[in-house]
């Protein structure tokens, strides 16, 4: 049985991922500074630890400041470490971000319980920032543990059978002693039809927003599905019949053909959680989750790449 611990857990999309592959595991500690994700890993999951919790044990959640010898020992560590320091959406300030020295909160729990595996997950953006040193200095410190074989790669949701255009980095570690020579998943080539992402049960009409109501479509969108109006001067999302642009946890995601704003259902389908995901956080914290989440599916492929070191 895996045991696995995540940090800046969100809604714990490495979790989901496990239960949807129905591959055991035990759930030993997970992390949140931010109060309304917890009170979502609470309804949703059951872990031995959760540090952030106000009303638990151990209410510090920030990962820079925790006590490492709280943290228990694992086979698997995923963190999704702040994008915000290098995220082009964000101010892109890197390691001068308080926010972006989680990372060495990371670096900590890999080097005093090196875990089996690990998996780290940011923005594509993380590549380029500070011309390429900020990235540059993450895999020296993780090379410089001297016990891992790191493996990176830029990997897209809408590759991987969910149709969101969303680029993220991801950073794996194995450990040398495992002789293992991991393989990034391939392409799934059927990627399914965005329109079976649209909740046909939701019959609701908001206002259209005044920003759709300028936008001209290109000839080969007029049956566009979802689209962010916050970002129509940027694109003109011309494959927005077939993709869904990045979920975010700033944005407005625009149902086209219902005619209002997509639903929580709509958000969880394509970030790849079921939609029987317990909601117990309002709509706006629960869409700020989802688009700060990891997606699922991505997760689940390069797990079935991973599995082979625990059986």
């Amino acid at each position: 049985m895996i045991r696995i611990g995540t940090d800046c857990s969100g809604i714990e999309a490495p979790i989901q991922a496990l239960e949807q592959l129905k591959i055991p595991f035990k759930h030993v500690f997970c992390s949140e500074i931010d109060k309304y994700c917890i009170q979502s890993i609470k309804a949703n999951y059951n872990q031995d630890i959760i540090f952030g919790d106000k009303d638990g044990l151990y209410p510090e959640g920030d990962i820079t400041k925790r006590n490492i010898n709280d943290v228990p020992d694992i086979d698997l560590y995923v963190c999704g470490f702040p994008c915000q320091p290098f995220s082009q959406a964000g101010d892109r300030k890197g390691f001068i971000d308080k926010k972006g020295n989680v990372f060495f909160g990371c670096l900590k729990v890999i080097q005093e319980k090196t875990p089996k595996i690990f998996i780290l997950e940011n923005v594509k953006g993380l590549l380029s920032n500070n011309k390429k040193k900020t990235f540059t200095k993450i895999l020296n410190e993780l090379e410089d543990l001297k016990i891992y074989n790191i493996y990176h790669k830029v990997l897209n949701t809408k590759d991987y059978g969910i149709p969101q255009n969303r680029e993220r980095i991801y950073i794996i570690g194995i450990k040398k002693s495992e002789k293992f020579v991991f393989e990034w998943p391939i392409h799934i080539q059927s990627i399914q039809s965005l329109s079976i992402f649209i909740d046909k049960t939701d019959n609701s009409i908001d206002k259209i927003p005044p920003k759709i109501l300028k936008y001209k479509f290109p000839h080969t969108t007029s049956n566009a599905i979802f689209i962010n109006v916050d970002f129509l001067k940027y694109s003109k999302f011309p494959t927005a019949n077939k993709i869904c642009p990045c979920l975010m946890a700033v944005g407005v995601l625009w149902c086209i053909p219902k005619k209002r704003y997509a639903n929580i259902k709509e958000w969880l389908l394509l970030q790849g959680f079921l939609k029987d995901f317990k909601q117990v956080v309002s709509k706006t914290q629960m869409k700020k989750q989802i688009g700060n989440s990891m997606s699922v599916n991505v997760l689940k492929n390069i797990i079935i790449n991973l599995n082979k070191i625990f059986n």
